[in-house]
């Protein structure tokens, strides 16, 4: 049973002590708040629901998000990830003072829901309305962030759930295909560039999938000619974006034949150029293709592509491309016309 005292500035404290949980103890304005309160804990204790609230009703938004920044971004294996996170999150403490100012206990779906809508009206440097897959990312970080101490602050339910705050809807799926034509016209600019690396740097990309920054970060040490296999070190693991993964890619003979015709330099690196470097030798070789809505990262879309065009199964694609998720991997599966109508007559002729 709960035990109830006035204490001296006019204040009503609670006490319960209750065999199997700890004693627990709060001070409210009003003997009825007091056995509100009471009576509450008293009931979720017999049926065994109880929850310790005290630390969530102690931290607030923003202790928590100083803490995922010590303890989750600044120990992320990407510069990268790091940066554009904790930009993230400091922009939202400057801009969000009476949100953060919340014990987490407090926190409600509806007050996210509200910060998702005024970021969706809010414009950027250049007049235009945030991006829906801006305010996307924004809202999946700070879940995180919740999801990082929820179980020490005796949270049963993320308030930044998927399922209470509805994530702005984003149409990021990119379907740039490439012609063989376009493809050779391409490959034809980059031999042209002065840059002696461009052309078996963009072919590997459409040969192995690889991302650039796995391309650029490429060892001779981590290539197996003879094996037919290359290791990408240190790529993106979707399942876990605070870890990094090792991921050994197979060899088409193409690529074979490309790595066996580059120089090899005292630079450790298979490509020893800058992100810079590549990124202006690209622009400039696909101004000259007339190729603009195409950029490096869709060659890993023309492999997954070209592969599943091929019949390889999920499973297979997976192993050159190194996705771990399925959904993801789909995202890159962009089958042309051309190849479904020549599917579709196949089935017509096993008919006749």
């Amino acid at each position: 049973m709960a035990s109830y005292s006035k204490r001296g500035d006019g204040r009503w404290q609670a006490k319960i002590r209750r065999k199997g949980w700890p004693a627990k103890s709060a001070t409210f304005k009003t003997k009825k708040l007091a056995e509100a309160w009471a009576n509450r804990i008293e009931s979720e204790m017999a049926s065994g629901h109880f929850v310790d609230r005290t630390p969530a009703q102690r931290t607030t938004l923003y202790d928590l998000i100083d803490i995922y920044l010590r303890e989750v971004t600044d120990k992320r294996p990407g510069e990268a990830s790091r940066y554009a996170e904790r930009k993230r999150l400091e922009r939202f403490i400057r801009e969000e003072k009476e949100l953060c100012a919340y014990a987490v206990a407090n926190l409600t779906p509806e007050q996210f829901e509200a910060f998702r809508d005024r970021r969706l009206a809010t414009r950027n440097k250049s007049g235009k309305p945030l991006a829906a897959g801006t305010v996307k990312r924004e809202l999946s970080t700070l879940k995180r962030v919740i999801d990082h101490r929820k179980r020490r602050l005796g949270l049963i339910v993320n308030p930044i759930n998927a399922d209470d705050v509805a994530r702005p809807v984003v149409n990021d799926q990119r379907d740039v295909r490439l012609t063989p034509e376009e493809k050779q016209r391409l490959l034809e600019a980059c031999a042209e560039a002065r840059n002696p690396w461009l052309l078996p740097f963009v072919e590997l990309g459409f040969e192995t999938g690889g991302r650039r920054g796995s391309l650029l970060a490429l060892q001779w040490d981590d290539v197996d000619l003879e094996g037919r296999k290359l290791v990408f070190r240190d790529v993106k693991n979707s399942r876990s974006p605070d870890k990094v993964i090792d991921h050994t890619v197979p060899l088409s003979p193409r690529a074979i034949t490309v790595l066996e015709g580059l120089e090899r330099t005292d630079d450790a690196r298979v490509f020893p150029m800058s992100e810079n470097a590549f990124k202006l030798a690209f622009r400039r070789a696909r101004e000259r293709a007339g190729l603009l809505p195409f950029r490096f990262h869709d060659t890993r879309h023309e492999r997954v592509s070209s592969l599943f065009e091929a019949g390889w199964s999920d499973m297979a694609v997976m192993a050159i491309s190194g996705h771990k998720d399925p959904k993801s991997l789909k995202r890159y599966a962009n089958l042309r016309p051309d190849h479904l109508a020549d599917e579709l007559a196949k089935l017509e002729q096993k008919k006749d």
